[in-house]
């Protein structure tokens, strides 16, 4: 344990949010990307190992990554309209700004394996009961939090305003964006997978058919993001081409808002 699960490239990508942030703010375009050099990921446990510290801290920072994604999508939305942009400096600005969201896009990935690094058996014997009743209320998710209802508000938004401003960087940079969001997807089926998603109900969904539900937590994961992916690229685009087949499929799943998990 430690960070055992991460490799070298993703504790990096854990911090290049942050960086792509202050960069920014400082007046980068971030055109060239710039990879945040930091010492090794170490590769031992601390004395005193808390897995449920880790799992709330771990989440704590997952959310405030969260809310980086969320900033670089509304300064993308908030860049003026080619149509008034002579010198393209609309387009340069959207273009900056959804590099930084895809870079917080690929930090909450790294994030959400970190937080999950410890045994399977600690998240059943410690974990899961903590996010059980009495210690919470029945059916609670990380997907019922504002900042996550926030950003796949803004999804159909983004939708409209990618397939407006077409080909050209600010076109590029929202393919990085989607691919960033696949590669998060990934990471919590990953996760869901390892602590025994791929066979068992999430507590959302068990708890929204009272026990009933034999649906493993990873196809409703899975369903979950092939429809978030259709609302967020738009059809005959590069951004759509930029989602595997084998993620996107052939057509989203109506039903898969009542299985969250």
């Amino acid at each position: 344990m430690g960070v055992s699960i991460l490799d070298p490239v993703e504790w990096q990508e854990m911090f290049a949010g942050l960086d792509a942030l202050l960069r920014y703010a400082s007046g980068d375009r971030l055109k060239e990307g710039v990879p945040v050099v930091l010492r090794p990921a170490p590769r031992h446990a601390l004395a005193g190992y808390d897995p449920e510290r880790r799992w709330l801290v771990g989440h704590q920072l997952f959310f405030a990554l969260l809310q980086g994604v969320i900033v670089g999508l509304n300064c993308y939305l908030e860049a003026g309209s080619a149509a008034d942009d002579p010198d393209d400096e609309a387009a340069a600005d959207a273009d900056a700004a959804v590099r930084v969201a895809a870079a917080f896009m690929r930090s909450s990935a790294a994030a959400i394996k970190f937080t999950s690094d410890f045994g399977p058996v600690d998240y059943d014997t410690r974990i899961r009961p903590a996010m059980s009743p009495p210690a919470v209320r029945e059916g609670f998710s990380g997907l019922q939090t504002r900042d996550h209802a926030h950003l796949i508000s803004l999804f159909a938004r983004l939708r409209a305003t990618a397939a407006a401003r077409g080909e050209g960087p600010a076109g590029e940079a929202f393919e990085q964006f989607v691919e960033a969001t696949v590669t998060a997807y990934e990471a919590h089926k990953f996760i869901c997978a390892r602590f025994g998603g791929d066979v068992l109900p999430s507590l959302r969904m068990a708890a929204a058919s009272r026990g009933r539900s034999t649906q493993a937590g990873i196809t409703a994961l899975r369903q979950l993001m092939r429809a978030r992916l259709f609302a967020l690229t738009p059809e005959g685009t590069p951004a759509r081409a930029a989602v595997p087949t084998s993620v996107l499929g052939s057509t989203p799943s109506v039903q898969t808002d009542r299985s969250e998990i």
